[in-house]
């Protein structure tokens, strides 16, 4: 039981529409309760594993070079505008989001019914090939995703008391990433039945949509995400008891306190210092999860001609899955200990030992033969140390953002510390994808290597912006 203080653990009418109730913290940590709210980590990943890591970039380069004409680089560029269009308005809506899960003061509905779009609009893309309609039932998806996972993240301080959050948000990441255990496992038969997706024109057979060519590939994904969500049904989050007042209203409050935030997070030092340093650091993570696949299949070249380079980019994925799950606890142990500036240095450090062996084994490589060698071996390290650098950065986030918010304004800190995050989901695929098309010409595939270089430079310059942000003690020391 936390000693905290009555006073601590109520927050106070975040606006009028509030009325005089006051909004409690939850006091104890139900193990089954964070299972509950766990699984959602698990279900959602499903959809981000398999539509945006393993098929849409793929898919729409595919689209792009067979059905309307276009070059590799090309479409890579038109993919990688579109998903910075589509972060940069999910970036501006993120903290209005945010501030609508306080004023609501519940959180619960609104991750149900964004998912109900996720769900319907991530399963069309199966059964188009006309580009336009793929990119846009894609924007409709991914930014259900990602206002979900604001109301999803919001919910920390009320399903566990203070002080077991970031263990919780860490066994959140890692117990999610069982998902993409989970999806891997069902799309390995799928990939050996119908093919992988072949969009490189160095490769035999180009260009084939292989198992995304199949509508049943989306909908059985889809159906996954259903089943695996269906335990957040009963996850308990306090509430406001009252009436929630008119759609309207909410959102005009939430844009009325929003811009109030605004203000005050200038002021607010730490936080503004740790939302810019947060927009470069997560750079290289967005640029993981969207060109992971990309990466190892036509940058490292793993297996490449053998026939095997299909399977392995899928077999890696899944030793860097198992490693977050393995791992990835462990980071939100030192978080809890040392607190979320020192938890980043790990992360950093992380990502550097990942990036500087993906680099090297580019341009030193042209193929990397699967087997007992050096170059195989090392890309397997990569892998393993990736996987916790990746669940990381998330768990992190969610342990900064908690020592440093307002107690009343926990919804909407975590919406400005996303804006951050999906400004830098435009940057990063877009710095990426750019340089990638610019150097391509002169170097051939070494040129994910100097796309690499690139967005390593930046989260460098991340790290050190954190460095400066001056938190408070880590979370367990808060205790009375």
């Amino acid at each position: 039981m936390s000693n905290n203080s009555e006073e601590d653990q109520k927050i106070k009418p975040l606006s009028a529409i509030a009325g005089e109730e006051e909004i409690e913290f939850e006091t104890e940590t139900s193990k089954k309760n964070v299972f509950l709210w766990a699984m959602y980590d698990l279900a959602n990943t499903i959809y981000s594993m398999v539509i945006v890591s393993l098929i849409i970039s793929r898919y729409v380069l595919v689209i792009g070079q067979k059905e309307q004409g276009l070059s590799y680089s090309d479409s890579f560029l038109l993919f990688g505008i579109v998903s910075a269009i589509m972060q940069v308005g999910v970036a501006i809506c993120v903290p209005i989001i945010g501030a609508l899960s306080d004023t609501a003061g519940k959180r619960k509905p609104y991750v149900l019914s964004l998912t109900v779009f996720i769900l319907l609009f991530a399963s069309l893309l199966g059964f188009f090939r006309d580009i336009t309609l793929v990119l846009l039932f894609y924007v409709i998806a991914n930014i259900a995703y990602q206002f979900s996972l604001t109301f999803y993240d919001a919910m920390l301080p009320f399903i566990a008391k203070r002080e077991d959050i970031p263990k919780v948000s860490a066994f959140g990441v890692a117990w999610g990433y069982l998902g993409t255990v989970i999806s891997l496992l069902v799309l390995i038969p799928l990939i050996l039945g119908w093919g992988d997706i072949i969009s490189s024109p160095d490769e035999e057979g180009f260009p084939s949509y292989g198992f995304a060519g199949r509508w049943e590939t989306f909908i059985l994904s889809m159906f996954l995400f259903f089943i695996f969500a269906l335990p957040f049904l009963f996850v308990r989050e306090k509430q406001k008891k009252a009436k929630t007042p008119p759609f309207g209203k909410l959102i005009s409050s939430a844009f009325n306190q929003v811009r109030g935030t605004f203000k005050d997070i200038r002021k607010h030092k730490p936080m503004f210092i740790f939302i810019i340093g947060y927009f470069l650091v997560v750079d290289i993570a967005n640029v993981i999860v969207a060109f992971m696949t990309n990466i190892v299949r036509d940058g490292l070249r793993v297996g490449f001609g053998s026939g095997t380079a299909d399977i392995f980019a899928i077999i890696f994925i899944l030793i860097s899955t198992v490693s977050a799950v393995l791992f990835t606890y462990f980071v939100g142990g030192i978080g809890e200990k040392l607190g979320a500036k020192k938890t980043f240095y790990f992360v950093g450090f992380l990502w550097a030992v990942a990036l500087i062996i993906a680099t090297i084994l580019i341009f030193t490589l042209d193929i990397i033969e699967i087997g007992f060698n050096l170059p195989f071996i090392l890309c397997i390290i990569m892998g393993v140390v990736a996987g916790p650098a990746l669940g990381g950065t998330w768990t992190a986030q969610r342990i900064m953002v908690v020592e440093l918010a307002p107690k009343e304004k926990f919804g909407e800190y975590f919406g400005f510390s996303k804006l951050s995050g999906k400004l830098s989901s435009a940057l990063g695929p877009f710095v990426f994808t750019f340089i990638y098309s610019l150097s391509s010409g002169f170097f051939g595939t070494d040129a994910y290597g100097i796309s690499i270089i690139s967005v390593g430079i930046i989260m460098a310059f991340g790290i050190l912006i954190i460095s400066f942000v001056d938190t408070e003690k880590p979370i367990e020391n808060k205790r009375e």
